[in-house]
């Protein structure tokens, strides 16, 4: 029995297979999900379904990507190239399959959740707020190893992928369907009827096409990549920000295939930036942990350390969650005090 892959097959032929990690509040893309997931395709390969549709089993959302914890783990270059790998071969073997494929996304659908819709043949978002469609990593200072850098080009043309790879931005439904990232944005109440007749209609997978399937081929992409370097180096340096010139690097060179060059992808894990972007959101998800328990302080102390516009945004923030109207607060530029007196802190900048 399957412990995070649900599969139901309808009346149609059509094999529905719901993802659900009940120990997350998100879906997550851990080695045990892949491994299930591979098995998977190991038992269409024997008795392969009319078509396939991937969706979500939570309320939550679609997939949130790859399981960070995982990235602790990676301590050597052979280590972090089995990770890339896992994802890389696994997902080159299901855009391959004779049947035909579906991403039924609703909610958050990042990093390897969207690598996995793009080795889809086609994919439907539901337009909700909730839905979002974009590859972050380089916001954890890595890059979208499984199929991403490769898979986004081809399909939404290399100027809108590189600026969702480098920016980590993301789209919501309706934007995604005009971008050509999906090729259906339908209501949730239409959702699952859109889904088997899309992926029973036999149309061809989408591409794109015109200057932007030109821009993708290799006699352009020396010319794409520069302006995408020099953009990129307005906002940071190769030697304090690897990750987005890594992308670029990839992409122009390897045709998205991270595995060409395993030590600039290592070399790119294991930097100082990713290891503490890295760091910076397991803090974070501490944080929101520590929201939803509903845990309140008491008594405060901010200190509030930097004079950039975020220092008095983040103060009131905080000490909007402390219980206490009363705390001292330390900060380093004059604007905190007229954020904070509504809070009635005592400020000392």
């Amino acid at each position: 029995m399957n412990r995070f892959w649900r599969l139901e097959t309808c009346s149609k032929g059509i094999a529905w297979a719901s993802l659900n990690v009940e120990e997350e509040s998100l879906n997550k893309l851990s080695a045990e999900v892949l491994d299930e997931f591979r098995q998977m395709l190991d038992t269409f390969d024997t008795t392969p379904p009319k078509a396939l549709v991937l969706q979500s089993g939570k309320s939550s959302g679609f997939i949130a990507g790859a399981d960070i914890e995982e990235f602790k783990n990676l301590d050597s270059a052979q280590k972090v190239q089995g990770l890339i790998a896992r994802g890389w071969h696994l997902f080159n073997r299901f855009a391959k399959v004779p049947y035909p494929t579906l991403a039924l996304i609703r909610g958050v659908c990042l990093g390897g959740g969207l690598e996995l819709s793009l080795a889809c043949r086609y994919r439907i978002a539901v337009d909700h707020p909730s839905t979002k469609l974009g590859l972050p990593e380089v916001m954890l200072g890595i890059l979208p190893g499984w199929g991403g850098m490769k898979r986004l080009p081809e399909l939404v043309g290399p100027q809108l992928a590189l600026d969702m790879m480098l920016t980590g931005k993301s789209l919501d439904a309706r934007r995604a369907k005009k971008a050509g990232l999906v090729d259906l944005a339908v209501a949730e109440r239409v959702a699952q009827l859109s889904a088997e007749q899309l992926v029973l209609s036999g149309q061809p997978r989408a591409r794109a096409t015109g200057l932007k399937a030109l821009l993708n081929q290799p006699l352009l992409r020396p010319l794409v990549a520069r302006m995408a370097r020099k953009q990129a180096m307005a906002k940071a340096r190769p030697e304090h920000y690897p990750a987005p010139f890594a992308i670029i690097d990839t992409w122009e060179k390897a045709d998205g295939d991270s595995l060409k060059d395993p030590s600039l992808l290592a070399g790119i894990v294991s930097t100082p930036t990713a290891l503490n972007l890295v760091r910076v959101f397991f803090l974070q998800e501490r944080l929101k942990g520590i929201g939803k328990a509903g845990r309140s302080t008491e008594k405060g102390h901010l200190h509030v350390v930097g004079a950039g516009t975020m220092g008095p945004v983040l103060a009131q923030s905080l000490l909007g969650e402390m219980s206490t109207k009363k705390a001292n607060t330390h900060c380093e530029c004059g604007a905190c005090w007229k954020m904070l007196s509504k809070q009635r802190a005592n400020n000392h900048c």
